[in-house]
């Protein structure tokens, strides 16, 4: 199977398969896939730099998205596409944009088993939060600068990161309510006065550029453990479509 990522961008990948149709697709994901990234940020100022916008919204749509790959390259794979509305917006990329994006996320193989790719889990429709973003090959899309890049906030307005427990962003994110997390990222991205912490962003490596530049390689002897609430039976219920 293609390894298939939140951040990744699908150039490497021949869409020749566009027009297929899946039979089954998990309701949730019975997987968790891994790989190396291209980008790895230790603070939110670097991840913001990097990002090409940044952006607070809410999810108001998911649906299975475009299908990529073939047999050649390893396998197919489908995307979910995820709509958000935007509420505020931190780059000035956005200044013109449409108030509703498409977000790439990942996904079923050709088989509809569902998978998730790191910590972050699938979207649901009313989930709110902050989204650091990279554009996909396709410019109407949208995906993930990394699997570090969102920050879904809870009623109580504090935030869950799809980063790693435990790794320095994480806990600076998960130490904020978002209330507090706005003004900073506000502050942070301030365009007409630039902020003095904000860093130059993360180059991509000599020989990798664009959107196939952020495909994460497997990782050796990878894992692939069982979300918490999912089972490794096949048996997940499909949803249709």
């Amino acid at each position: 199977m293609v390894l298939a990522a939140a951040v990744a961008g699908v150039t490497a990948w021949s869409a020749t398969a566009q027009s297929e149709t899946v039979a089954h697709r998990d309701a949730q994901p019975e997987r968790i896939m891994k790989g190396r990234e291209v980008f790895h940020f230790k603070t939110v100022a670097e991840m913001a730099s990097t990002s090409t916008a940044v952006v607070h919204a809410e999810v108001v749509d998911v649906k299975p998205g475009r299908i990529v790959g073939d047999a050649e390259s390893g396998g197919v794979d489908q995307a979910r596409e995820v709509t958000l509305s935007v509420d505020t917006s931190f780059r000035r990329p956005f200044v013109s944009a449409p108030s509703t994006i498409v977000l790439e996320e990942w996904g079923w193989d050709e088989s509809g088993n569902g998978y998730q790719v790191g910590n972050v889990t699938w979207s649901a429709v009313g989930d709110k939060g902050y989204y650091f973003l990279a554009r996909t090959d396709d410019e109407s899309r949208w995906r993930l600068v990394n699997t570090q890049g969102r920050a879904l906030e809870s009623p109580d307005l504090f935030l869950t990161s799809s980063a790693d427990p435990g790794s320095e962003i994480h806990r600076e994110i998960q130490s904020a309510d978002s209330l507090h997390f706005n003004v900073y990222l506000k502050r942070l991205l301030d365009t007409k006065n630039p902020s003095p912490d904000l860093p130059r962003p993360q180059a991509e490596p000599e020989g990798l550029t664009g959107d196939a530049a952020n495909v994460p390689a497997p990782d050796d002897d990878i894992e692939e453990p069982i979300p918490d609430d999912s089972v490794d039976d096949g048996s997940e219920p499909g949803s249709g479509g």
